[in-house]
């Protein structure tokens, strides 16, 4: 019996002590800690009023403006008050001394957030990767309760700032591999005045190049001697070009040092497609395994690549018989000599 007197003395300590300290927020519901937002970027006014009535009341409303006090607030009444037209949070106090409860409330004075990125002076939006770009935060309604985040569009994890972002200046590092030649950064916006639909800038293009891959063509890889010609064509696939990497390319070929002159036989540097080439007839010396190498460099640096030939000698059929007269129904050993 004990037990269920305490259990009722406090579902009535509850009932009394919080269920009545409620009031409406700006959404009309009734609840303990409201929030009350203005995106008008003008004054605002805040009605305190509750679903039931209110006892002895004192409101901080957290503008550094005199407390209210009310004695009694019994519903359809309100009391009122007017901020000034700025950008700020403002935290309401109501202390309900004869229900023994208070109310936490929270003003929001802000415009909706505008998202926008500007690239600062010297800033470029066209590199050879691995490198930095920068990007400044240029948004502006900026409040104190703004999100912002960031997505450079190569697949690295979105960064997620604060208000303080706005203004800065921030640097990305773009990989090789992380980007198919043109991408777009997007700044994501949010505040209270967003509700819920964030505000979303972008800048594209932004042209992230990389070296080529470089690649030989060979009329054969493997001869019969003495046929020993072989033609080369460069086949890189060229970084990039349709998205702008036209700088112009450049070959260099190395065909070994196979003819006994006591060095390399090089093509050096020339200018590559354009002109276009009609590639390189190379004979060699003979019989052997010849590597060839050719780099190709375009404005973000050079590629190799190499390929293998082998020249060797002409099959020749060769079939002996162990024994070179043999009776009907005999077995006969035949071995295979043939070569090349």
């Amino acid at each position: 019996l004990k037990f269920i007197l305490v259990v009722l003395l406090l579902s009535l300590l509850s009932s009394s002590g919080f269920s009545q300290c409620l009031v409406y927020d700006g959404q009309g519901n009734a609840v303990n800690n409201p929030t009350w937002v203005s995106c008008s970027g003008g004054t605002y006014t805040v009605y305190i009023q509750g679903p039931v009535a209110l006892g002895l009341i004192t409101i901080d409303w957290g503008d550094g403006s005199p407390n209210t006090v009310v004695n009694g607030l019994v519903p359809p009444a309100f009391v009122s008050h007017i901020y000034a037209a700025t950008i700020a949070n403002y935290n309401v106090v109501i202390t309900d001394a004869t229900n023994g409860c208070t109310v936490n409330g929270l003003v929001v004075m802000e415009e909706p957030v505008n998202a926008s990125i500007q690239i600062p002076i010297g800033g470029v939006t066209q590199t050879c990767a691995p490198d930095d770009l920068i990007f400044a935060n240029s948004s502006t309604d900026v409040s104190s309760n703004t999100t912002f985040t960031w997505n450079f569009g190569d697949g690295s994890p979105i960064l997620t700032f604060d208000s303080s972002n706005a203004g800065q200046i921030i640097t990305h590092t773009y990989l090789q591999g992380t980007v198919n030649c043109v991408t777009q950064v997007t700044l994501t916006a949010e505040n209270f005045c967003s509700f819920g639909n964030p505000i979303i800038a972008s800048f594209n293009p932004v042209q992230i190049y990389d070296i080529d891959d470089a690649q030989i063509t060979a009329s054969n890889v493997l001869l019969c001697y003495p046929d020993t010609l072989v033609h080369f064509d460069n086949t890189t696939a060229k970084n990039c070009v349709p998205q702008g990497n036209t700088a112009q390319r450049f070959e260099y070929w190395n065909f070994g040092d196979y003819w006994g002159v006591g060095n390399d036989s090089i093509i050096d540097w020339v200018p590559f497609d354009p002109p276009a080439k009609p590639g390189y007839d190379i004979a060699f010396p003979g019989i052997g395994t010849y590597t060839i190498m050719m780099a190709d460099s375009n404005q973000c640096g050079a590629d190799t690549a190499f390929i293998t030939v082998q020249i060797v000698d002409q099959p020749i059929a060769g079939l002996v018989s162990a024994l070179d007269s043999v009776c009907s129904g005999d077995p006969v050993l035949f071995t295979n000599t043939s070569t090349g």
